[in-house]
């Protein structure tokens, strides 16, 4: 009876939400600090491509800050998650260790009064990271592969070089016995294209490269006019041939982005668009599902469906589960990270690695089986973080908060 009239006492003169302001306080420099290391470290994989479009393609090197900050906005759905789980450790260890836990739950405070702002911030972020993957992270992904492919673009027409395979356009290979005019122009010009179980080989005597901007962002479309040649149509599934003449062709070099990026399609869509194709997707199986025969057309528009569309739900419910995972991790933080005093201590770094590390096999694991249409994309994106959510509970109960 004793112990509680004290506690009342200590909380009219600490009130619980000084306590949970201090707390919040020690969070944020440590979240804010991972998530600057977890996006630069992220960003170091991108930097020798950044660093050859400065050095070789002859671009401004203030080009290179334009691009690293779209890449760095679209690192955030990867770092801000990793962050939560690591500051909380971190913080709740530092808290432990200098004993003003221990001081805390003498004012009479319990294990949820301790909890409420972590949570608090966690709604926060995960609102935050809600909303920049909604339209602005898609955005800077767009952003960021179109300013690549404008910057790559200038160098194109210089690097085609005469008795030299050009490698650059992907999937593409190109040669010509001649080049001129800085080459945009192109004689006796061979061409071998590999996409989607189909090569084409393509003959011309002559060739040109054309450039022109397209849309509000003005990307480059860039094609090459071809004369008088052939095109050579193998199909490697089947093994069809078919040989066609022409006297003129224009054949796509870049057409609105074709150039390779770090990112997917999907990703760059906004969640509503997003929506909108998988929608599409599964009215166009479902019209087809109607029909006895498919003709050849038919049959592999619906296996390249089959195919991108559980990428797209992949994509799209990854962002929806994002917000939910900060929370999760915050919640898992928090349970490794209270240490139950100086002479018990656990190692809860580590312990966050190997959950980690049993996470992402998890979910990795369900995404190859996902791709291959044997499990629901929901099932595979939401159910590490379910389990999650039940391991931490089990955690957060075990804490011996009396002791």
């Amino acid at each position: 009876m004793q112990t509680r009239t004290s506690g009342s006492f200590l909380r009219r003169i600490f009130p619980i939400t000084v306590v949970q302001r201090y707390l919040a306080a020690n969070f944020i420099a440590p979240f804010l600090l991972a998530t600057s290391f977890f996006v630069a470290f992220l960003l170091t994989f991108q930097l020798f491509r950044l660093v050859r479009i400065v050095t070789k393609k002859g671009v401004e090197p203030s080009a290179i800050f334009e691009l690293m900050g779209h890449i760095a906005i679209s690192f955030l759905p990867m770092a801000v998650p990793l962050s939560a789980l690591f500051a909380t450790i971190f913080t709740l260890n530092k808290l432990s260790e200098d004993s003003e836990v221990v001081a805390m739950r003498s004012f009479g405070l319990q294990k949820s009064d301790l909890l409420v702002p972590f949570v608090t911030l966690g709604l926060f972020i995960s609102s935050m990271i809600f909303v920049l993957n909604r339209n602005l992270i898609p955005h800077s992904k767009t952003q960021f592969k179109n300013t690549v492919i404008r910057l790559t673009s200038q160098g194109n027409m210089t690097e085609i070089k005469a008795g030299q395979f050009f490698t650059q356009i992907p999937n593409v290979t190109l040669f010509s016995e001649k080049v001129s005019d800085g080459g945009t122009k192109l004689k006796d010009v061979f061409i071998l294209k590999k996409s989607d179980g189909l090569e084409q080989v393509i003959f011309a005597k002559r060739g040109a490269l054309i450039k022109q901007p397209v849309g509000k962002l003005r990307t480059p479309s860039l094609r090459l006019h071809l004369e008088e040649g052939n095109i050579v149509k193998i199909e490697n599934k089947e093994g069809a041939l078919e040989k066609v003449l022409f006297q003129e062709y224009d054949f796509p070099v870049v057409s609105g982005g074709a150039l390779p990026g770090f990112v997917t399609k999907d990703s760059m869509r906004s969640n509503q668009e997003l929506k909108n194709v998988i929608e599409l997707r599964k009215k166009k199986l479902a019209n087809f599902a109607k029909k006895k025969t498919l003709n050849s057309t038919e049959q592999n528009e619906k296996n390249a469906i089959l195919d991108r569309l559980p990428k797209s739900e992949l994509e799209y419910w990854t962002r929806y589960n994002t917000p939910l995972q900060v929370m999760v991790f915050i919640f898992m933080g928090f349970s490794l990270g209270i240490k139950r005093g100086r002479g018990r201590t656990k190692s809860s770094g580590s312990l966050g690695l190997f959950y980690l590390l049993g996470y992402y096999i998890l979910f990795f694991g369900g995404v190859s089986a996902a791709r291959k249409g044997a499990i629901p994309s929901y099932v595979v994106v939401f159910l590490p973080t379910l389990l999650s959510i039940f391991l931490g509970t089990f955690l957060y109960r075990k804490l011996d908060w009396q002791s």
